[in-house]
């Protein structure tokens, strides 16, 4: 005997949530299984005893939870115990309640004569689309054993016969269209764990939830640079490389809309247009402590232009946060967001602007609260603010340290002030790079106080995860910044509380970066990635983290791609003088001209120099 595989049920939930509505997956088949339910006449029976009964047989996939797993369309996948009397009774006697012969105020129920028609009619009404006949026959045979021949024409053979369906309703209510399965990959030698395929969608909301964790994968499909790109994340630490226009912002912008559920800025839309059939789907995979994982998707709508998704979608139990390169951020806090007025969302959005001079409601800023933690009795906040600026302090300028406040020609407020070895300098004229710094020092630990604050509050715990995103980490940083400020970053979680664990996910242009952890790297936590453009096709690469050790070695490698680390006259330069080294009888006059072009352009301790002296001194040229 053997079994309908996970693969094939995974797909057949995926084919059925699309759009197949729960009346004919769930009433009309069970109607058409109660063996003696009437046509034209009415018999006395409970429909609410005959949906809960086909629930209990096919819709019960976690002997723990008093949850049914609904695969039809819906907002969510799980449907309380209830359900049967109640959410599909409304549908059963008021979307269709035309179906049925139905007196009021009795027990007795029988379909119409034209009841196929009649719910035809009211599919189409109701924007639903036909039941595609493949999927529905494995949901509904995935409990079955199958003999060692069955074909996939077995298993809706099976369904028509076991639920009675007649030539009219395969046309009416019924989608034929299906691709053709190998036996070996629709069947499999042992029985599928239906909880465990069940979890991959949604956990039942009776269920502790174990994700309290973290964004393991990303997968799209016809939206982005290329047809299909799939990322894993590692627990601790993502880069991800290549170059310009390549897709690296729009990946992180996924992965923020893979943690928390929203984008942060503009939604992802695809190319094209719904006449050349494509799809557009954003797979996720959120994985716990336990390795316990769950798919969430969502869909790309033409009609609407948004993406949908469930109700009951998988998240990230995580304080997020998103620094974006033009200086911006997003904040994302469920537990601060309970103690918001008017259901405002658990995410906030803040301008440059906002964090430097507050957002009315939401946050007083860098420079306010900098100067009120300086001042305030208690020193505990300051004090972390102080550390954190010293871990996240480069080599060349020393520690990050705060100054007395100062006042400035106009300005009413106190402004903060750095110490430099020169001096203090208030950080509004401060650098670029030390800006950049101080931004994402104070937006860290403003979110984790906030948060610690809102957990007091509301009387619960501190999450214990962080993520944190930063699209290209070394913007405004000089190289000698760029080797710490990685692996300072990864310190922040600790300085801020020493429970809290951090999954860092960031994108970058800079060898010196990658250097950086050429120490630290681990590659059961962490994950390395390259967009590439070969020909005409986008290509994300997991690369295998390797130690180059100098930083020309870094711009060789596969991560950027250089073929030389110099200028690209020079490299043009000497591309033409291995490509003449190479020939037969070279012409002394070309010779002559590269070994000119080679003087001006490679430095005197160039290593190609040895290999070029020794060539052209064989045509008698001195170098």
């Amino acid at each position: 005997m053997k079994y309908l595989s996970r693969r094939a049920i995974a797909w057949a939930i995926d084919k059925l949530s699309a759009n197949s509505h729960p009346f004919i997956g769930i009433t009309y088949l069970a109607c058409k299984k109660k063996v003696g339910f009437p046509v034209g006449v009415t018999r006395e029976m409970s429909l609410d005893a005959i949906t809960k009964e086909h629930l209990e047989t096919h819709h019960r996939l976690d002997p723990q939870s008093t949850h049914y797993f609904q695969p039809f369309k819906s907002n969510r996948f799980w449907v309380a115990s209830k359900y049967p009397s109640s959410g599909l009774q409304a549908v059963n006697t008021q979307t269709f309640g035309d179906v049925f012969i139905h007196p009021r105020n009795s027990r007795r129920w029988g379909f119409i004569e034209n009841h196929v028609g009649k719910i035809s009619q009211i599919i189409e009404e109701t924007g639903s689309g036909l039941v595609p006949l493949l999927p529905i026959a494995i949901w509904l045979g995935k409990n079955e054993s199958w003999e060692e021949d069955a074909t996939q024409s077995s298993v809706i053979n099976h369904f028509l016969t076991s639920y009675n369906i007649t030539p009219r309703e395969i046309r009416r209510l019924f989608d034929r269209l299906a691709p053709r399965w190998r036996a070996e990959v629709l069947f499999a030698e042992e029985p599928p764990d239906l909880k465990a395929l069940a979890y991959d969608f949604a956990l039942p909301p009776d269920v502790p939830n174990e994700m309290e964790g973290r964004l393991a994968a990303i997968r799209l499909t016809d939206i982005g640079p290329a047809e299909s790109l799939e990322l894993e994340f590692g627990k601790r630490l993502t880069l991800i490389a290549g170059d310009n226009g390549l897709g690296k912002s729009f990946l992180l912008d996924v992965a923020w809309w893979a943690t928390t559920g929203e984008w942060a800025t503009r939604p992802a839309i695809p190319f094209g247009s719904p006449q050349v059939r494509k799809r557009p789907t954003i797979s996720f995979e959120i994985r716990g402590d336990s390795e316990q994982s769950m798919i969430g998707q969502g869909r790309f709508d033409w009609a609407s232009y948004s993406w949908i998704t469930r109700s009951d979608r998988p998240s990230v139990s995580a304080l997020c946060i998103y620094a974006r390169v033009d200086g911006s951020f997003a904040i994302s806090d469920e537990l601060r967001a309970k103690l918001q007025a008017h259901n405002q969302p658990h995410i906030n959005y803040f301008t440059s602007d906002d964090v430097w001079n507050g957002k009315a409601g939401n946050i007083e800023g860098l420079i306010r609260d900098w100067v009120n933690w300086q001042l305030s009795p208690d020193p505990y906040i300051f004090s972390k603010l102080t550390r954190i600026l010293k871990r996240l302090s480069p080599d060349d300028i020393g520690p990050l340290g705060p100054g007395e406040p100062v006042r400035l020609p106009g300005e009413p407020r106190q402004i903060p002030t750095v110490k430099h070895p020169y001096g203090e300098v208030p950080i509004v004229f401060a650098s670029a790079g030390v800006q950049r710094i101080l931004l994402l020092a104070y937006v860290a630990l403003w979110a984790w106080q906030e948060h610690t604050l809102a957990a007091q509050q509301i009387g619960e715990e501190p999450l214990r995860r962080m993520v944190i995103i930063v699209d290209e980490i070394e913007a405004h940083l000089h190289p000698r910044w760029q080797r710490t400020m990685l692996p300072a970053l990864m310190d922040v979680g600790k300085l801020l509380s020493e429970y809290l664990e951090m999954q860092i996910i960031v994108s970058t242009h800079s060898p010196m970066i990658l250097a950086s952890m050429e120490s630290d790297f681990s590659d059961d936590s962490d994950a390395l990635y390259h967009l590439d453009l070969q020909e005409f096709d986008v290509v994300l690469e997991p690369l295998d983290f390797q130690k180059y050790g100098d930083i020309s070695s870094w711009l060789t490698s596969p991560v950027f791609g250089l073929r030389q680390a110099r200028s690209r006259e020079a490299e043009q330069a000497i591309e033409r003088a291995k490509a003449v080294q190479l020939t037969q009888n070279p012409d002394i006059s070309v010779v002559e001209t590269i070994s000119a072009d080679l003087r001006h352009l490679l430095a005197p301790d160039d290593p190609f120099w040895p290999r070029w002296i020794f060539f052209a001194e064989q045509f008698g040229i001195d170098l």
